[in-house]
């Protein structure tokens, strides 16, 4: 797959700039990825840095769409964007609270999730949770992520809007694709309640 992607690449850039600059960057590029020690070594370096990094979203404002909500130091834990219905309580929050890692325990795994790549895309992207924890989540999913999306993922058990650490090409499974996540906001239900997925081109209608 890499070395296709390198092929259409470098007839692209012929074709567009033949000047050599780009085609120079695509062979560095090129040599790192596949080489798998080169590879894991920028993968983890790549890793942390994004690790430390925020959304560029003005404070008080929802991390998915944009939309004030007004509320930037007085979240609550059940609290909504009232454009796109993503979650706006911080997950660094939830990781500070033994209910939220004892809601968690008694999630089942391996089971179906919607994502959003956007606030009033129709369709969700269809995807199965694989890993969980208050940090993030591991999933299989029908796209290839880039890495340092946002998105947003729903399921019957949490909702939460994340950014993408790393994706890859899945080896084994249904999906074609595999994914981890650093949960951003977080939303769990009380009581061991369920979720169930609401259509934001509903909610931008609204």
């Amino acid at each position: 797959m890499i070395h296709t992607s390198y092929q259409t690449l470098v007839r692209r850039a012929l074709r567009d700039s033949p000047g050599g600059d780009e085609i120079a960057r695509l062979d560095a590029a090129y040599a790192v990825l596949s080489d798998p020690q080169r590879r894991a070594a920028y993968d983890l370096e790549r890793t942390g840095r994004i690790g430390t990094r925020r959304p560029t979203s003005e404070p008080g404002t929802c991390l998915f769409c944009g939309a004030p909500h007004g509320a930037e130091n007085e979240l609550e834990r059940d609290d909504d964007c009232s454009r796109c219905a993503s979650p706006l309580y911080p997950a660094e929050r939830h990781r500070l609270e033994y209910s939220g890692q004892r809601i968690l325990g008694r999630i089942q795994l391996r089971h179906a999730i919607s994502i959003w790549t956007t606030w009033h895309r129709d369709t969700p992207i269809a995807g199965e949770m694989r890993n969980l924890s208050l940090n993030g989540m591991a999933f299989a999913a029908s796209l290839l992520f880039e890495v340092n999306q946002i998105v947003r993922i729903d399921c019957t058990e949490l909702r939460a809007l994340g950014r993408i650490a790393h994706a890859e090409q899945a080896t084994n499974g249904a999906y074609p694709f595999t994914a981890g996540v650093e949960f951003l906001t977080l939303r769990l239900p009380e009581g061991g309640g369920a979720f169930t997925s609401i259509n934001k081109a509903s909610v931008a209608r609204a």
